[in-house]
């Protein structure tokens, strides 16, 4: 059976929906905090898991960047993340056993905006969530991910937190 709408003969696939809101548990947003905190003034990256629109888990990883041979001297892990494949198969076999997914990616931003980078972007993929954590200014930033690989667009999304923000509520 074909997914999608019927147009006079044609089938045309639905667009993915970004959600327009990403939950997230003040617990969570407290261990973020400290892990990309903790990198600075490097990024700082974690991923991010659950389900649709909700985060319940924050996955702090080490950020794994790598300047390749030819790239220039002013790239660096302080306006580069990257991680581990293997941190990220271990990650989704993690969600897997829980029934969750690997939504996307929190990194920080120590001397820019809260907006996704070009190199944001190539890191994504469509329907991926981003976090970003901002440190001049001081700010959050939540998007999602839509288009296709190599022309993805940064849709803004309203942060809301859950519970209480304590840690181990």
């Amino acid at each position: 059976m074909e997914v999608g709408n019927e147009s006079a003969g044609q089938v045309i696939e639905p667009q993915p929906v970004s959600p327009a809101l990403l939950e997230l548990n003040g617990h969570w947003l407290m261990v973020l905090e400290r892990d990309l905190r903790s990198a600075w003034p490097n990024e700082g990256c974690a991923l991010l898991l659950g389900e649709p629109g909700r985060v319940h888990w924050v996955w702090p990883c080490l950020n794994a960047w790598q300047p390749g041979a030819h790239q220039a001297q002013e790239l660096s892990r302080r306006n580069r993340f990257s991680i581990d494949p293997a941190e990220l198969v271990t990650a989704q076999r993690w969600c897997r056993d829980r029934h969750w997914q690997l939504l996307g990616a929190a990194h920080s931003h120590p001397t820019g905006p809260v907006m996704p980078s070009a190199e944001d972007l190539n890191w994504g993929w469509s329907g991926a969530l981003m976090l970003i954590r901002g440190y001049a200014p001081l700010a959050w930033g939540a998007w999602s991910l839509q288009g296709e690989q190599g022309r993805l667009q940064a849709q803004s999304l309203r942060l809301q937190l859950t519970g209480d923000g304590h840690l181990g509520k």
